[in-house]
């Protein structure tokens, strides 16, 4: 596998919240918390499209203001 193609297996995409000074992560299921560890870790996308996807779902239903954020990582769970 080469140096190109292993980068991109380690960028996926998640969704924050910043509400009244405290970041809040999306983690499994949709929800959101403002602590990230093992038991709940963040909601991981493969592609820009499906997080903006959902992104824009969550803000259309719930009234929320959601942002993307470009994440790697060695070893995680994705959607």
């Amino acid at each position: 596998m080469s140096k190109g193609s292993q980068e991109k297996l380690t960028e996926r995409w998640t969704i924050k919240e910043e509400k009244d000074g405290v970041v809040w992560w999306m983690i499994r299921g949709g929800a959101f918390s403002n602590k990230v560890n093992d038991k709940y870790p963040n909601r991981l996308f493969n592609t820009r499209e499906d997080a903006e996807l959902y992104s824009n779902n969550v803000n259309r239903s719930y009234d929320r203001k959601t942002q993307l954020v470009k994440v790697e990582y060695k070893d995680g769970k994705t959607y």
